[in-house]
């Protein structure tokens, strides 16, 4: 890593870790462009390995001991940053509580998600506390807005909308014509990601040939878990986990994408379904509304295990698949310019240094 540049204002950046997720990637986006304006030092609460290519010149510190948050001080005290992130709940619990008795730093929520993760009141109340303190909130959906708004009682001045961005995959192969639907679903082993009830209703349509691609990290659960699961409903020789996802995902090869969480705002899950000219199958939660209708895939708004079974049936032999792929393709365009989400993070922390809140 190289030396901070003197002439440069310094930007924390708080998160969990730096594994392969959706808040992680939009990170690794955000700073390595943030990085060509600002001195950039991430920190994070756990040693594990980093998933995404980071800038030389950005700092990263691993703080994985209580003793070590002792040096996140440090940092603070030497570096007088002037403007911190924080990104994901724990991250925001730890450093926001120590950034409280630094009142001159500019803080930054980024929320990610709707506010129904927290199942001890006393962390979601905390979590409001600590907002006394934050000077802007950026989520990247207009139902978190209104969450926050509404639910948390923040100022609408204080909250902003930015969207999420995504690289686009290269251009996409001819691939031989696949006999079988191939279904993929991006999305790190957490419970409210509803990998249970996807192999519950897949089970109701065992007899179709169509086979299942996992791709996510472990995080609440194992990959074990889903193996015995999906061993006991039938469907063992269905269900596949990969290791990478990449233009071979794309359409016709595979022919959907699903999602089916509990508490997605904007999710990353399907603008990398929309990269590949999928048709989608999604949660009606948080803003996915905007990007999945009848025109690429469909929406559920039921938990109901059959219910969502008999809209996977229809798409499997819906006859306008290609029509819902071109769609998809087309609505990406609009995610996948850094133009559109980057230059927006820049103006908010020009905003926020040059004006204050």
């Amino acid at each position: 890593m190289g030396k901070f540049n003197k002439n440069k204002i310094n930007i924390f950046f708080c998160i969990n870790g730096l594994q392969r997720g959706g808040a992680e990637k939009q990170l690794n986006y955000i700073s390595n462009y943030l990085n060509e304006n600002y001195n950039i030092s991430i920190f994070t609460i756990n040693s594990k390995k980093n998933s995404y290519k980071f800038n030389s010149k950005i700092k990263i510190y691993k703080l994985n001991t209580l003793f070590s948050l002792f040096f996140f001080l440090k940092k603070v005290i030497i570096l007088k940053p002037k403007v911190v992130f924080f990104i994901l709940p724990k991250a925001y619990f730890i450093f926001g509580t120590m950034l409280i008795f630094f009142p001159k730093i500019k803080k930054v929520l980024m929320r990610r998600s709707l506010n129904y993760y927290h199942k001890n009141l006393i962390y979601k109340f905390y979590e409001i506390f600590l907002h006394r303190f934050t000077h802007l909130f950026i989520c990247n959906s207009i139902a978190a807005k209104k969450n926050l708004i509404d639910s948390e009682n923040i100022s609408k001045k204080k909250v902003v909308v930015i969207k999420n961005f995504i690289e686009p995959y290269k251009k996409y192969k001819n691939f031989k014509k696949n006999n079988n639907f191939k279904i993929l679903c991006i999305s790190n082993f957490y419970r409210y990601k509803g990998h249970h009830l996807l192999l519950r209703s897949l089970s109701h349509i065992k007899n179709l040939s169509w086979d299942l691609s996992l791709f996510g990290e472990e995080r609440e659960f194992k990959k074990n878990e889903i193996i015995n699961y999906a061993k006991s409903l039938g469907l063992s020789k269905k269900i596949s986990f990969i290791s990478k996802v990449n233009n071979k995902c794309s359409f016709p090869f595979f022919k959907l994408g699903i999602i089916l969480s509990k508490t997605e705002s904007f999710p990353n899950a399907v603008l990398e379904y929309l990269s590949l000219k999928l048709p989608v199958l999604a949660t009606n939660v948080g803003d996915i509304k905007y990007i999945v209708n009848k025109s690429n895939g469909i929406l559920i708004n039921s938990r109901n295990s059959k219910i969502i079974s008999k809209n996977i049936k229809k798409l499997i032999f819906d006859k306008n698949i290609n029509k819902k792929s071109n769609y998809s393709k087309n609505l990406i365009k609009k995610y996948n310019n850094k133009n559109i989400t980057l230059k927006k993070y820049k103006k908010q922390i020009e905003k926020i240094l040059c004006v204050g809140f």
